[in-house]
């Protein structure tokens, strides 16, 4: 179940899914401060409130014990006597009502005006997730990624109690037990770890954390472990008749349950992700019939500015140019694209199920001829490919999120392909096929973000400036099924990417199509 690489942006109303992109998720940090600072103005009005009672709780406890040293003599003054029943009667009725004034109403009325801005479980399932997808990809120890240790390289960061059990109950939720269990293992420890730092509303009970483990087991089959687990839940919580079930629940299994056999379509959603995560984490191989070299001929302008190529690969043709875009160029594109980005989604084959993101980023799109850099970065595109760019999509600025990926795909629809049933007007066949496809990384990513092709093993990483270029369709015009890519998992860094995709029908006379046995995939 490939994915086509689309972006399909309809009328629908706008997800946030902060998680989604990196550049969406800086406004949170802003909005965390504000609660911070509401919170603390909270506190300074019941502290407010505390001085002014303990104020007068001194004068009115030495009163007080003033008449209780001798009640009698202190009573037969009508002067203290008047007092005492004035001030049962009067002030205490009035420290009543003080008592009842509540304490932090437009801080409430202030938290509930931003309610609407805080993630959405949604957004919390993505970012879950996310950074789930980050140890299983990489074949990362998840205790040492919790603690901060990444790939060899410690960060002064680390996740609590909570955020490791968040993410083990929603791999859980997602039918990944396995992967949920390497989280959940994390969680008890932890909390030992947390007993004296965390409030108690928002502390973990140990009970609760110990049932969601037991229940990864269960799914998991391994039955013993579960039963371990349940024991220990039922020490601190004996009567609690979820557990009991549960307990029961297991006990049965051992006995009754058969090993169901997997499924095709599990199976083949195995196999896909197994391709995804080797084109990952596959080490990087050289070959000595590759060389980097000046490209003077594309375009006479060529001459006098020649691009620096480095190939990736000649089979299929895979090239990198160097030093393609500016920085300047670079912040511009950034600056405009982070305005206005919106959720990417893919059209899918069928038998993909629809929750699933093949893609996890927000991108936005230019126009090539908008202003006088998208037309400058157009011809440039020209001067790489010798391609005429009329007729083909707008540039498309990507930013990826908490584990941002793109599994494995091809940009081509196969509008050749005898089996071609794809009529969408957005795309219309009149303007042919993606021809190639040219991808410019906008910056540099700390770890993690390569784009993969899996099949041929060629991987490259961001690098501010440089883009790759590789041609979709044989010179026959069917689509190559060997230029199916994958952008892997964004570790630590902030991806930002630009696709330009070429249609074909302009290229008729640039890379006309030839006879089966004399097409090649290299040549343009």
């Amino acid at each position: 179940m490939l994915f086509h690489s689309t972006l399909v942006l309809g009328d629908r109303p706008l997800e946030r899914s902060h998680s989604l992109s990196l550049v969406t998720l800086v406004p949170l940090l802003e909005l965390e401060r504000k609660l911070i600072d509401n919170l603390e103005n909270y506190t300074n009005a019941l502290e407010q409130k505390l001085e002014m009672i303990r104020s007068q709780l001194l004068v009115m406890r030495a009163e007080n014990e003033k008449g209780r040293r001798n009640a009698v003599s202190y009573l037969s003054n009508p002067l203290n006597s008047f007092s005492l029943i004035r001030r049962l009667h009067q002030d205490w009725i009035k420290w009543r009502k003080y008592m009842e004034q509540p304490v932090g109403i437009s801080q409430l009325k202030a938290f509930y005006s931003w309610q609407d801005e805080l993630p959405t479980e949604r957004d919390l399932w993505d970012a879950c997730e996310g950074i789930g997808r980050i140890p299983s990809t990489y074949d990362l120890k998840v205790g040492d990624f919790i603690n901060g240790n990444i790939k060899g390289k410690q960060y002064n960061a680390s996740m609590s109690s909570a955020d490791i059990l968040s993410v083990g109950a929603i791999l859980a939720k997602k039918n990944r037990p396995s992967d949920a269990i390497q989280w959940l293992q994390e969680v008890p420890q932890r909390l030992q770890e947390e007993v004296l730092i965390q409030p108690r509303h928002l502390s973990i009970k140990e009970v609760d954390a110990l049932r969601i483990l037991a229940e990864a087991q269960i799914k998991e089959k391994n039955y013993s472990e579960a039963l371990s687990l349940l024991h220990n839940c039922l020490k601190l919580q004996p009567h609690d008749a979820r557990l009991l079930r549960l307990w029961k629940k297991t006990t049965d299994l051992i006995e009754n349950q058969p090993d169901p056999s997997p499924t095709e379509d599990k199976e083949r959603i195995v196999s896909i992700a197994n391709s995804f995560k080797l084109g990952c984490n596959k080490p990087l191989e050289s070959s000595t019939r590759l060389h980097c070299f000046y490209n003077f001929t594309t375009t006479p302008f060529l001459r006098l500015a020649p691009l620096k190529i480095e190939q990736i690969g000649l089979d299929p043709y895979v090239v990198l140019y160097h030093e393609v875009l500016s920085a300047r160029e670079i912040s511009m594109l950034i600056g405009k694209a982070t305005q206005n980005m919106k959720n990417t989604r893919v059209h899918k084959e069928q038998g993909v199920p629809k929750k699933n993101r093949g893609r996890t980023a927000k991108g936005f799109w230019f126009k090539k001829e908008s202003n006088e850099l998208t037309k400058g970065i157009t011809r440039r595109i020209m001067d790489m490919t010798g391609f005429d760019l009329a007729d083909s999509e707008g540039f498309q600025v990507i930013n990826y999120g908490i584990g941002g990926h793109y599994l494995l795909h091809m940009d081509y629809f196969d509008f050749a392909s005898s089996n071609h049933t794809d009529t969408r007007s957005s795309y219309s066949m009149d303007l042919g096929d993606r021809i190639a496809t040219v991808l410019f990384y906008l910056t540099d990513v700390e770890q993690g973000g390569a784009t993969v092709f899996a099949d041929v093993g060629y991987s490259v990483y961001p690098q501010a400036g440089t883009a790759i270029f590789w041609y979709n369709l044989d010179t026959n015009g069917k689509g190559d099924p060997r230029t199916k890519h994958a952008a892997c998992p964004v570790i630590v860094g902030s991806k930002w990417v630009m696709t330009e995709w070429i249609r074909e029908k302009r290229q008729i006379f640039i890379r006309p199509c030839l006879p089966p046995a004399k097409a090649t995939s290299t040549k343009s």
